[in-house]
Formats: structure tokens, sequence, C-alpha cells
């Protein structure tokens, strides 16, 4: 059972390497104008982060407490990453800025929640 676990662990944080590669790249699409290349890349994006989080949802923080990642998840999806599929959707290049901001944070809160401050979330230019 253990080697299941620190397998699971390690496809999450590939996981959630390749969500932080995608964020970057729907940013970089979309300040280059390709509106629907930006869309299907954070749709990627969602998919590593929803498939991290679905696949272990509960989590132990630093503390050793069990936390729930569903309701953070749940504020992703309907939060943030709507805004921001939302935005690029309309090409709103004012709102998208705004909402990879929020999602930034987002990501942010939920490291902080497992006390993972080592994980580092880039700033979104």
């Amino acid at each position: 059972m253990i080697a299941l676990a620190s397998c699971a662990s390690t496809l999450n944080s590939h996981r959630m390497k390749a969500a932080k590669r995608e964020m970057q790249a729907t940013r970089k699409l979309q300040q280059g104008g390709q509106w629907d290349e930006a869309v299907a890349m954070a749709e990627h994006m969602d998919s590593s982060v929803s498939k991290s989080i679905t696949s272990a949802p509960m989590q132990k923080a630093v503390g050793g407490s069990e936390i729930d990642l569903r309701p953070l998840l749940a504020g992703w999806t309907n939060g943030p990453f709507a805004e921001l599929k939302t935005a690029l959707q309309k090409k709103d290049a004012h709102h998208s800025t705004h909402a990879f901001a929020s999602l930034r944070q987002q990501c942010v809160n939920c490291h902080t929640v497992l006390g993972k401050t080592q994980a580092q979330v880039s700033v979104i230019p």
C-alpha cells in the first residue's frame, strides 16, 4: 500500500508541474492573441489540476491534519478557472489578466492550506 501511495504522490506531483507549465503557456498564448489555443491549453491545465485532486482528495497537511481538497477544487472550478475561461472565450485581455491573478492566488491558497509553501506558483506576467 505504501508503494501505491508513493506512486500516486509522484504522479500528482507531475500533474501539478504540468498544470504550472500549462498555466504559463495559456498566458503566453493569450498574450500572443491566440485565444482559441489559450482556451484549449487552459482546459489542459484544469484537467491536470482536477485529476490530481480527484485522485487523492484527502491530503495530509504538514501539521498532520487531513485536508479535504474537494472544496478547494470546487472553488477553483467555479471561481477563477471559470472566470479565466470566460475571459479567454470572449477574447477579453483585461479580464483575462485579472483572472490569471485570481487563478494563481487560488493555487497559492491550496498550497498554503497544505503547508506546502515550498511548492512555488510562478507569478504570471
